[in-house]
């Protein structure tokens, strides 16, 4: 599962432009590997997070299969925001393109999707420095999981972030900040 931002529209005409080339950008996986976008949610206008004065967002989150292996899959997302022009000035601030991944999940032939087994206490599967899944906020994100909430897949029973549903995890948020989160007209 990977979340799509952008405040900034770059070389296009929007934000919600830039999502769009940025998920053509996705589909283009390296020599030999395969990224197929399987279910994309609606975009969505997102309040900014994190206490950075800027423009609002527009988010989406899209069910992705691959062949890439975790690490691989992030330096591709990072090839795509870089492709962006994506620069990481300030922590949080507005930006080109914004790619995560939020949560990752193993198919087994014959079987539904199994969330990818997480070895330490606080639910995270850790690949080196750079990776960490489930994304450490993505169950604290409005902006995530609203429009993750919008896939088809949010509502299988193998589609758990630590152990809750999406639905769960937005109820526990605030209400305001949910209702922040709106489709983009």
């Amino acid at each position: 599962m990977l979340s799509l931002g952008s405040n900034i529209p770059g070389d296009f005409d929007s934000p919600a432009g830039q999502l769009t080339h940025g998920l053509e950008l996705l589909e283009r996986a390296p020599d030999g590997e395969h990224l197929e976008i399987v279910e994309t949610s609606r975009v969505f206008a997102t309040p900014p997070w994190g206490g950075v004065e800027q423009e609002d967002f527009c988010n989406v989150t899209v069910l992705v299969r691959t062949s890439l292996p975790p690490l691989s899959l992030l330096h591709h997302c990072q090839e795509v925001e870089e492709a962006a022009l994506r620069r990481r000035i300030i922590r949080w601030g507005p930006r080109t393109l914004d790619v995560d991944i939020v949560w990752l999940a193993r198919e087994e032939p014959g079987a539904e999707p199994v969330q990818i087994e997480s070895p330490d206490a606080a639910g995270h599967t850790q690949w080196g420095e750079e990776l960490l899944v489930p994304h450490p906020y993505a169950h604290q994100r409005a902006f995530v999981l609203v429009p993750w909430l919008d896939l088809e897949c949010a509502r299988q029973p193998w589609c758990l972030l630590k152990g809750s549903t999406v639905s769960e995890w937005l109820s526990i948020l605030d209400a305001h900040e949910v209702e922040q989160v709106t489709v983009h007209e």
